[in-house]
């Protein structure tokens, strides 16, 4: 799943990441133009998923974030005993990296993630 705010009309991201497989999770953004209800959105899902489809032992959570908010839920599913990945940049939360079961760091791959003309 990518989760994230309505995007302009001409943000082509979301058929690309259809295009890969993923599932976008869409929410509008407030009067004041922020961002809400996504990171809620992937905690709750990230959780159903561990009861409902999920095999502690075969399958692993990999999160693209970097706030510190999603510790408890990489605390519960690794006391659970799920792996639970972090990528993100640099600066990501402290907490957050050191609760993960490994973080990947971006920064090394923005050379990949660079729209090519």
């Amino acid at each position: 799943m990518l989760f994230g705010s309505r995007p302009p009309a001409n943000d082509s991201l979301w058929a690309i990441a259809r295009s890969g497989g993923f599932e976008p999770i869409v929410y509008d953004r407030n009067a004041a133009n922020r961002e809400k209800k996504v990171d809620n959105s992937i905690t709750t899902e990230i959780m159903a998923d561990s009861y409902e489809r999920m095999k502690v032992g075969e399958d692993e959570v990999t999160l693209v974030a970097g706030d510190a908010d999603y510790v408890p839920t990489v605390t519960q599913l690794r006391g659970r005993g799920f792996t639970f990945n972090v990528m993100f940049w640099d600066h990501a939360s402290r907490e957050l990296r050191e609760s993960a079961s490994k973080f990947v760091a971006m920064n090394n791959f923005l050379g990949y993630l660079a729209v090519r003309g």
